[in-house]
Parts: structure tokens; sequence; C-alpha cells
């Protein structure tokens, strides 16, 4: 008998050995078929050989085949679960003896799937305090996977026991499961690899934003996936919504790198700016893989089950189920980032339910849910030593500003009119502060912002309580005034250090109205923003060059042209926009460029003059050295508001020995 039977024992076992691997993460042998063949051909015994098969394999391979990772209580445990419910289908059988073999295949089939996988249930009950009711009616539509397997191929070799055809049909078989398996192995590495991708370039991108911020994605993935399995979210649609929850803050990447790293609580503008990298995300996830669904999983990541989210203030339902998932791995990864305590964390995630988060899918949450996923995520140490210096540095500069603020007062706000009382704040400025206030009651969230009244600037911070909010109102004009005298004087400083440098070819201005009043007779301009005005501001250039110069040959024209070149080129690398104007006055001829960036470090200029060669990404080097090199004559006044150059050439060109 045993001979008999050896071709089915060789394809269980080899079945067990190399599953197909689907890409919802199941696996499935079809080995059950085998041991039904067993028992409905040669009775009890030879199938238990089959039971004791399979399930060691499956035991062995679940522990990598490393001896220390096997568990001898673990696989005596098995083996009692596998011929528990081997027996029950053997009950069933006998009790429907005499019917279809089809019946009894498919009969057979679902009491042993069943019974497999209430044993499963009750066993991750007992250890991980999950319902046994949970995920069941997912799992139960599972079954129909081996029940149709068995029904269609149990009959099938029922009907030819032959050794021949035994073998002839195992080998046919594992020529088929040969390439299911080549390729559905491949396709899957080529998923996992996307994954890992997707992972690196956010682990990248978190390292932009601050090393604080690493490993966050891949936590949240990690969560994610984990949360999937306790809520029974359908299989194939798992992998999708993982990678969506790794990279949902990819379009962070969008952000200004002060918003991302400011210490402290954002400005109402700040925050606004903030808010749209949901948006950002959608854009990027929709343009990868043209899915609009997956966009808005994270069009919506940041919306609060009670309506106060962003950045359409969805709520309850409203808000994708997904991207209630999403928001809900998110907060998780933080607490459990900030709080090293699993009770803690559990406190404050039940805290945020019925509010920020869905209190359905935060039901799915326990100590022991938290206490494995810490087992599966990365950290990072929050206070490195770079980040902690950093914040001795901000601390110091904040203690130099607070000896020159205009004052501090402390308000109360509780209601309309409750300000009225601080006569020595300005009637325009408490009107703004109840408008502010009324915000941070209804958002309960603290903010900052920025108010200008009568030549004052306040920067006033809102702390909301329960039904009332304290607001610390800063005078920071006298701050603002410091760092402009301060500009000033370092304006002042590189004005005559320059000017000695560059024979006072080169004028640094103080003030914009110094190159305006220059200024001669206009002639011709046009805005810049884009890489094909650098072509339309040369032709600029050159339409309007006098008489005189072209006269004196195509190398003063050259020059010319080459100067606007390099300064339109750097405006649009280091600018939003700009303009260009053409002037003439007194035997020169002007070139005036304008625009509204974020200035040039003046102490770059120095090298730009002294170095040959000399670049620096931050200011206009090579460029600023060839416009030096060009024009007769450069102004220039750089500030926060932006850049303006004069280039001055003149009509009579001065020979130099």
């Amino acid at each position: 008998m045993l001979f008999q039977v050896f071709p089915i024992l060789l394809l269980i076992a080899l079945l067990d050995l190399f599953p197909v691997r689907l890409l919802s993460g199941e696996e499935y042998s079809g080995s059950l078929a085998g041991i039904l063949i067993l028992l409905l051909a040669y009775g009890t015994i030879p199938a238990l050989y089959g039971i004791t098969l399979s399930s060691m394999i499956n035991h062995f391979r679940k522990a990598d085949f490393r001896p220390s990772q096997i568990s001898l209580f673990q696989l005596l445990a098995a083996q009692g679960r596998y011929v528990l419910c081997f027996f029950g289908v053997h009950l069933m059988i006998q009790m429907i003896d005499g019917t279809s073999i089809y019946l009894q295949a498919g009969i057979g089939a679902l009491t042993f799937s069943l019974l497999f996988m209430l044993l499963g249930e009750l066993g991750k009950k007992a250890n991980g305090n999950i319902p046994v009711r949970h995920n069941l009616v997912i799992k139960l539509k599972e079954l129909t996977v081996p029940i149709v397997l068995c029904t269609v191929i149990v009959p099938h070799f029922l009907e030819h026991l032959s050794l021949g055809y035994m073998l002839h049909e195992t080998v046919y078989i594992l020529f088929i499961l040969f390439f299911v398996i080549f390729f559905s192995y491949g396709y899957i590495r080529q998923v996992e690899l996307r994954r890992r991708g997707i992972e690196e370039f956010i682990r990248i991108g978190e390292l932009r934003i601050s090393n604080r911020l690493k490993g966050h994605g891949h936590n949240v993935g990690v969560i994610c996936e984990h949360l999937l399995e306790l809520l029974g979210y359908p299989k194939k649609n798992r992998a999708d919504l993982v990678n969506m929850a790794t990279m949902h803050d990819i379009g962070k990447i969008m952000l200004p790198l002060d918003i991302l790293t400011k210490r402290g609580a954002l400005s109402l503008s700040e925050e606004r700016q903030y808010q749209s990298h949901p948006v950002y995300s959608a854009d990027i996830v929709l343009n990868i893989t043209g899915d609009k669904q997956m966009s808005n999983w994270l069009l919506y990541h940041h919306e609060r089950y009670d309506g106060k989210g962003y950045p359409s203030k969805l709520q309850a339902k409203e808000i994708p189920y997904e991207s209630r998932i999403i928001y809900l791995c998110d907060q998780l990864e933080y607490l459990m980032r900030h709080f090293s305590q699993d009770e803690e964390v559990i406190r404050r995630l039940k805290g945020m339910s019925h509010k920020e988060l869905d209190p359905e899918l935060v039901s799915h949450i326990h100590v022991d849910t938290v206490a494995c996923l810490r087992q599966h995520m990365l950290y990072t140490d929050i206070g490195s030593i770079t980040e902690l210096n950093s914040v001795i540095e901000h601390d110091k500069k904040h203690r130099e500003l607070s000896s020159i603020t205009g004052g501090t007062r402390l308000l109360k706000y509780q209601g309309t009119d409750s300000l009225r009382v601080h006569s020595d704040v300005s009637f325009t400025v408490l009107q703004d502060l109840e408008v502010l206030a009324e915000r941070a009651l209804v958002l309960s969230e603290s903010f900052y912002e920025v108010l200008i009244s009568q030549g004052n600037t306040y920067e006033a911070h809102f702390y909301p309580e329960s039904d009332w909010v304290a607001i610390v109102l800063n005078d920071i004009t006298p701050a603002l005034q410091y760092r402009e005298e301060l500009h000033i004087n370092t304006l002042r400083a590189y004005k005559d250090v320059i000017s000695k440098l560059s024979h006072s070819k080169i004028d640094i201005c103080l003030e914009p109205d110094e190159i305006r009043n220059e200024l001669g007779e206009w002639m011709d301009e046009m805005e810049v923003n884009t890489r094909a005005d650098v072509s339309s501001s040369r032709t600029l250039a050159v339409q309007h060059i006098p008489t005189e110069i072209q006269k004196q040959g195509s190398k003063k024209v050259m020059n010319i042209k080459l100067a606007v070149s390099e300064a339109v080129t750097n405006l649009i690398k280091h600018a939003e926009e700009g303009r260009i104007a053409v002037y003439r006055k007194n035997g020169r001829y002007q070139i005036y460029i304008t625009d509204h960036g974020s200035g040039i470090p003046l102490h770059e200029l120095p090298k730009t003059i002294l170095v040959s060669g000399y670049s620096s990404k931050s200011s206009l080097g090579k460029g600023f050295a060839l416009m030096y090199t060009l024009a007769d004559r450069i102004m220039l006044h750089t500030s926060s508001e932006g850049t303006a150059i004069l280039l001055e050439f003149n009509e009579v060109w001065e020979q130099v020995s």
C-alpha cells in the first residue's frame, strides 16, 4: 500500500513545500486534495500519513527550516489541530457514505477547512484577545477555493487509481505548478521591490525634513498592514492601501523646508500652507498611478471624524474608509514614537476616538496590538546631538530678541467684548483678536498669527481651553526695527568693502530708490518668468542698443548680450518672477532687472570679485563675476523682498591700457 500511495504522498509534500503565493498574501497548497484522495481510496491509516506529513512540512516551512526556530510544543499543537480536523472529515464522510463521490469530496473539504479556520480563530482569541467572529465573513468566502479545488480534482483521481496514472498525473501537476510558482514569485518580487522603492523614496524625504521623522512612512505602513488583517480588509486591495499609507506624507516634499522644520506653533498663513500637503500627495499619486480612488485616500487622510480636519472638513462616514484607516495609523505611530508605555498609548488613542478618529477603528487596537507592532517598527533617537544644538541656538537667539521686544500682554477671551477692557491695545487689533480667538475655540487647537495695526506689529499666540482662550500678545515692532537696522548696517559695511575692491565699479545701494533715481529715459521692458524669456530678454536688449555702441563693433554688443543672459538666468534660478527694462541716460545704456525673490547673500560677492571662477549655488556666483567683467558699472540692491540690479554700458568705449 505504501508503494501505491507514494506518488500521492510525494504530491502532498511538494504542494506544501511550494505553495502558490497570491498577491493578497494568501497561500494555497492544494495538499488537502491529496489527503482526501488517500482517505476515500485507501482508508484512515494512509490518510493519517498524509496529515502528519502535511502538518510537519507546514510547521518546518514557517520556521524557515531552522532547528532553533522549531518548538516541539507548537509542532504537537499543529499536529493535534490537523488530526482533529481530519477526524471531523472522517465522521462526516461516514455519515454520507454511499452518496456521490463529488458530494463526499466537497463535504470533506468544507468540513476540514471550516474546522481548521475555527480552531485558528480560537487560538488567536486566546493569544491576542481577537474576537472569534472577527473577520469571519471574509474567511468564509475564502473557503470556496479549497472546496471547489477538491470537488474537481479528487473525483478525477479516484477514477484512475493505477500507479502509472498516479505517476503521470503527479509529474503533470508538478510541471504546471512549477510555471505557476515561477511566475507568481517573480510577480510578487516585483511588487516587493516596488514597495521597497517607495519606502526608500519616503525615507529620503523624511531625512530632508528631520532625523526625528526617519522611518515614519515605514512604520505607518507596518501598522496599516497589521490593522488591515484585524479589520478583515479585502486582501486584493491591501497592497495598494499599505503602499498609500507608507507614502501618505509624500506631498510634504513640495513644502518650504522652514515650515517643516519650524519649532513651536505655525502662523495661520503657515498652517494653511502646511495643510496643502494632502493635496500635493494626492496629485503625485494621481500622476504616478492614474488611480483617482487611491489619490482620494491621501487627499482626505487628514480629515477628522468630528469634521474639524482638512482640506474639506468632511466628517464621520463622509470620509473615505481608507482615509480613516491611514489617519488612525498615522496618529498611532506618532503616539508610539513619543510614549514608551503601551497603556499610555491606548489611553490617548481612546481619547481621540469620536474626535479625530473613527471609534469603530479604534476599538480594534489593544495593548497587545501595540506591543506586537513595536517589534516591527523603526525608531530614531529624538534627542540627537545635532538637533539639540539647534534647539540651544534657537533659544539663544530667542533670548537675544526678547530683550528688544515692546512688551508682552496676557489676555483672556471669554466672549464678545471681553477684551475691550484693554484700552492700551488698539481697537482694530482687539477686533482681530476676537475673531481669531473664536477660531481657536472652534478648532480646539493652539496657533499664532502676526497682526499689523497703526505702524505696530504684534505676534499673538492663542491657547484654547474648554470655554475661554488665553492670548499672549507680543509687540515685536522694536525687534523688527532692530532687524532692519542690522540689515542696513550690514549693507553699509558691504557697500564700502565692495566699492573699494571693485574700484567703485560696483555700488551696493541701501534703498531701492537709489537705483530708480539713476534711471534715464525709458525705452522698453518685459516680464521674465521662464527660461524661454532669456532669449527674449537678450533680443529686447539688442533691439535698443544705441548706434554709438554698435559702431564700436560686435564685441561690445556681445558683452551686453552675455551680461543680460547671465542676469536673467540668475533671476529665473533664484526668484519666481521678475522684469527687465531698458533705459538711456547721458551717454550710458542701462539694463534694469528686478525680481521678487528672497534676496542674495552679500557675503559671497567679495569672493566673486577676488577669486577667479568662484561660484556658490546660493549667490550669483560665476554669473555675477561675468557681469562684473562685461559691464562698465553695476548698481545692486537686495533684501528679503527682492533684488534689483542695474547694468550700465558706456556708449563711448573707454580703451584701457
